[in-house]
């Protein structure tokens, strides 16, 4: 057998898992009230181990370098669960009407009157915060790392699925997707047309260009400052905001911050750290980035 035909049961599997993962399991969610979808999310990641298992275990292995892990299979198993949870979120809002928001979403805080900089984290499932923006009369672009077919080698199914959740993205917020990479007078226009601006800061530092220190899980850290130095020139108001799970009933607690100092860029990011550090404190697993926690942790000249 050569190495092309062993290569194929490999990449078989994979996508198989790809369409389980992202596809089948997730949109359950549409057939079913959501009260009997959760109780089904629930049951399937706590029978099936292997859901999300590659990365949950590295997730594991790294959270545990850095915090003390008492339960890693409870960890393990909220992992999962909010993993899915996620990925269920593009067929919910794609399929459910803000009927659903009302019911199955409360929210804490209030958005500022646009334009203003909402700054969230890879933290949780946050999808319906950009819907809940909309019902609000708020139109959001949103901010995002650009992506291409290359981004997903011989993934098909994982490189659609982002696809149609950047699609989502769009309508959830009712305004347009900015990709990084001459974002700037992009982000001023919509700025000047009154529009709100989201974006998620806790990117690794190798994936940016300029950052500033933080304090990220009692170590010296680095976020990218060009959203934070962006909203103190452009005198913006600064929220952060999260999406947190109560994971007995599946009802979603939307927290908007008060306004945040945006005086000076480094207070600001200060600011939005320790807003973060209490999100890991409260639900640590519910933190997509894990598995790139050290690079956080590397050395970056603040500019």
């Amino acid at each position: 057998m050569n190495g092309s035909s062993r290569f194929l049961p490999v990449r078989f599997k994979q996508e198989a898992k790809d369409f389980l993962e992202r596809i089948l399991i997730p949109s359950v969610a549409i057939g079913l009230p959501w009260s009997w979808a959760f109780r089904f999310f629930k049951w399937a990641t706590a029978y099936c181990q292997w859901l999300y298992s590659s990365q949950g275990k590295i997730a594991l292995m790294e959270a545990q370098k850095v915090i003390t892990i008492n339960h890693p299979e409870q960890w393990l198993q909220t992992y999962r669960l909010i993993q899915l949870i996620d990925q269920g979120d593009l067929y919910l809002s794609r399929f459910r009407s803000n009927g659903w928001l009302n019911r199955y979403v409360k929210v804490t805080g209030t958005w500022p009157k646009p334009p203003f900089l909402g700054i969230t984290f890879h933290w949780g499932a946050g999808l319906w915060s950009l819907r809940h923006l909309q019902s609000q009369g708020i139109s959001a672009t949103y901010l995002s790392a650009r992506f291409n077919r290359a981004s997903f080698p011989q993934r098909w199914i994982a490189y659609l699925y982002t696809r149609l959740r950047i699609k989502e993205i769009e309508q959830a917020s009712g305004g347009s997707v900015i990709y990084k990479g001459g974002s700037i007078a992009q982000m001023q226009v919509a700025v000047q047309e009154g529009k709100a601006i989201t974006a998620l800061i806790d990117v690794p530092p190798r994936e940016v260009g300029v950052c500033l220190p933080i304090r990220l899980l009692n170590r010296q850290a680095w976020w990218p400052s060009g959203l934070v130095k962006f909203a103190v020139r452009e005198e913006i108001p600064v929220v952060a905001f999260s999406m947190q799970m109560d994971l007995m009933n599946g009802i979603r607690q939307l927290h908007i911050s008060p306004e945040l100092p945006n005086h000076d860029p480094q207070t600001l990011i200060d600011s939005l750290a320790s807003y973060f550090s209490d999100l890991l404190i409260q639900t640590p697993s519910a933190w997509h980035c894990w598995n790139l926690v050290q690079e956080f942790f590397k050395n970056k000249t603040p500019k």
